[in-house]
C-alpha cells in the first residue's frame, strides 16, 4: 500500500497528515482497537493504515478517488474507512468535548450567543492556536515543530458568550 510513513521525516508526516509520529502513535493507542478487522484476507488494512486514510482526507480534503489513488486503494474502500475512522473518533466526543449540562445553562449560553451577534443554538465557539515556546531539547525537538517551522504548543480552547474559557483536555 502507498502512503505509508516509515519513510517519512516527522516533519513530513506533519505536513501531509496534520499529525507528528507520536500523536500517530497515541491516537492509535486510543482508537486502534476499533478498527481492526477481523478477516482471513491476506491483504485487509491495518488500524495505522486506516486512520493514515482518513487523517489524510480530513487534512487536504479531496475527494475519496485521489486519496484512494494516492493509498492504492478502490474509492469505496476509503469511504469505509474514512466512516469507520470518523465514528471511532465521534465516539469518544463525551471523553475529550465538554459542555453546559443544564438545561438552565444551555439555554442562557443560546440566548448569549443569540443576542451577542443574532447567532442562534450556539453554545460553545472553538478555536486554536500556536503558542510560540522556546527550543525544547534535542531528542523532544521535532515534536514541538509545527508547520510553520517553528517551535509551539497547540492549544485549542471552547468559549462561551461571556469569553470564558474551557481548556479542551488533551
Amino acid at each position: 500500500m502507498n502512503g505509508q510513513i516509515d519513510d517519512y521525516s516527522d516533519d513530513e508526516i506533519r505536513r501531509r497528515y496534520r499529525f507528528g509520529k507520536d500523536n500517530l502513535n497515541r491516537l492509535e493507542d486510543i482508537i486502534g482497537h476499533r478498527l481492526e478487522r477481523p478477516t482471513n484476507r491476506n491483504q485487509s488494512l491495518t488500524p495505522r493504515q486506516q486512520m493514515l486514510i482518513a487523517l489524510r482526507f480530513y487534512a487536504v480534503g479531496n475527494i475519496l478517488q485521489v486519496i484512494g489513488d494516492t493509498f492504492g486503494i478502490d474509492i469505496a474502500t476509503v469511504s469505509r474507512v474514512v466512516t469507520k475512522v470518523t465514528d471511532a473518533l465521534f465516539d469518544l466526543k463525551d471523553q475529550y468535548i465538554k459542555f453546559p449540562t443544564t438545561d438552565v445553562d444551555i439555554q442562557n449560553t443560546k440566548i448569549g450567543f443569540y443576542n451577542l451577534r443574532r447567532f442562534p443554538g450556539v453554545i460553545r465557539c472553538i478555536d486554536g492556536t500556536h503558542i510560540r515556546i522556546l527550543s525544547p531539547p534535542k531528542e523532544e525537538e521535532l515534536a514541538y515543530v509545527n508547520r510553520k517551522r517553528y517551535h509551539s504548543i497547540n492549544v485549542q480552547a471552547t468559549c462561551d458568550h461571556t469569553g470564558m474559557i474551557f481548556i479542551c483536555p488533551r
